[in-house]
């Protein structure tokens, strides 16, 4: 009796699917937004609306993933390529005038946006490309 070796949580049963991953970056991300807008808002009366809106943005795509759905692909990169631009901005231009703890929960959320942005990008390839849910066959990039 063969046994198949279990998967581990950041693989994906799907092949080419990374969504899974980006699902729990935009997680990871929201709650981050949410629990430390306090330390890294200048001003949180202005900002607090935004963070609000854009961790329920986040789960909302989160939420909706699907190996299946294009357009949810497409808004998560879209998602995660904003939220790369609105926090490594905003650290960047910030920088002289705001402490370190606030630069660096900036830089944090622009990292982890800039991780969901690469994994949406290789399951848009793979569905651009027609790769997605097939497995690599040997030869596959043998000449013809």
């Amino acid at each position: 009796m063969v046994i198949p070796p279990q998967r581990t949580q950041m693989e994906s049963s799907v092949p080419h699917y990374y969504g899974n991953i980006v699902r729990q970056l935009f997680v990871i991300a929201a709650a981050v937004m949410s629990f430390t807008a306090p330390f890294y808002t200048n001003n949180l009366r202005i900002a607090l609306p935004f963070v609000v809106l854009g961790a329920l943005v986040l789960i909302a795509v989160a939420a909706f993933m699907n190996p299946r759905k294009k357009n949810v692909v497409i808004a998560s990169a879209i998602a995660a390529g904003v939220g790369m631009l609105i926090y490594e901005t905003w650290a960047l231009f910030d920088y002289k005038m705001s402490t370190w703890e606030e630069f660096i929960l900036r830089q944090i959320l622009a990292f982890v946006f800039m991780s969901a942005f690469y994994f949406s990008m290789k399951t848009l390839r793979a569905f651009v490309l027609g790769t997605i849910g097939k497995r690599a066959e040997a030869g596959e990039f043998d000449n013809q």
